[in-house]
């Protein structure tokens, strides 16, 4: 009996002190992610991405990613913290941005605390409102779910296969005369952001240059009119440039920076834009992380909302590595 007891004791130690090493492991490593909603207007688009071990936050990340893409002369499709560190994104302080930004980040972590925002540390200067608006939206989330994705900002760009767009001819208003865009190469990028392995950021644009126009039942109104000054040469139709207060009207250089004014609305089925069908198909690689095949024109039969050709959104999504 007294060697049956002395057995159940230790079955009974050894539950307990396998209990105990449990309960004093690793914590489980969760991860919360927010981030902005681009629009035509937007210029950085910022994330923030927060990570849990147990009840206590260990790590966080703040960064951006600009909407123009490789359009941008300056940031070729660079994160704001790389585009920090190469000292190209320069706002002539005695801290980078980066720097800046790892300050909060470090009292963010110390404090774990999204309300305890002033005052900002020695040596920022920079708004710290997205920063804070964005880490307590990601920490009311849900956990991101591991993925197979690797881990981080991706730029993809088709670049190397863009094709050569004819000039596009406005009349500005205020100028009186007719003005062009210029050629300029036309093709797709994309930016992603992968946490956990999981997309959690797909913005898809295009590069096309144009300026923000009169547009009358989803088309750009246009005029019959001389764009040239030679008479030998017949008129042609000119889109009619909106208003504008500043000194010069700002050449666009993406879809997604003309909005509306891209004109698409008026013929497509499903009257949409390209800036709104290419949110969806965001919004659809992010739920599914992944894409249909398309079509023998190059477009998708099973994604609703996206009727405009979909081969580029493929194209620049299997270029994502996986672990």
């Amino acid at each position: 009996m007294e060697e049956i007891m002395k057995k159940g004791f230790f079955v009974i130690l050894f539950l307990l002190a396998a209990v105990f090493l449990t309960a004093c492991g690793p914590a489980e490593r969760t991860y919360y992610f927010a981030s902005q909603t681009p629009t035509d207007t937007s210029s950085w688009v910022y994330w923030v991405v927060v990570v849990k071990e147990g009840d206590k936050i260990v790590d966080a990340e703040w960064n951006a990613f600009n909407i123009e893409g490789d359009a941008n002369a300056t940031y070729q499709g660079k994160d704001k913290v790389t585009a920090s560190e190469e000292h190209i994104y320069n706002m002539n302080s005695t801290l980078w941005w980066h720097e800046q930004a790892q300050l909060v980040i470090d009292k963010f972590i110390e404090t774990g605390d999204v309300n305890d925002r002033e005052p900002a540390p020695a040596g920022v200067s920079i708004t710290t409102d997205e920063f804070y608006t964005l880490a307590e939206l990601a920490l009311a989330s849900e956990p991101v779910a591991a993925g197979e994705y690797e881990e981080g900002y991706h730029f993809v760009s088709l670049k190397s296969t863009a094709s050569n767009h004819a000039p596009v001819y406005y009349y500005d208003p205020v100028k009186e005369t007719v003005v062009s865009t210029g050629a300029w190469d036309a093709y797709s990028f994309g930016s992603f952001v992968v946490v956990n392995g999981k997309i959690v950021l797909a913005y898809f644009n295009n590069v096309f240059y144009g300026y923000k126009a009169i547009v009358e039942n989803g088309f750009v109104k246009k005029q019959s009119m001389d764009h040239d000054n030679d008479p030998e040469t017949a008129n042609i139709n000119v889109s009619l440039m909106a208003s504008y207060t500043t000194a010069n009207p700002k050449l666009l250089k993406t879809k997604n920076q003309l909005g509306t004014s891209y004109g698409m609305a008026g013929a497509s089925p499903i009257g949409k834009e390209y800036f709104q069908q290419a949110k969806t198909a965001g919004d659809y690689l992010i739920t599914n992380q992944e894409f249909p095949a398309v079509n023998d024109n190059g477009d998708f039969d099973s994604v609703s909302g996206v009727t405009i050709t979909a081969s580029d959104f493929v194209a620049l999504w299997e270029e994502l590595p996986k672990k």
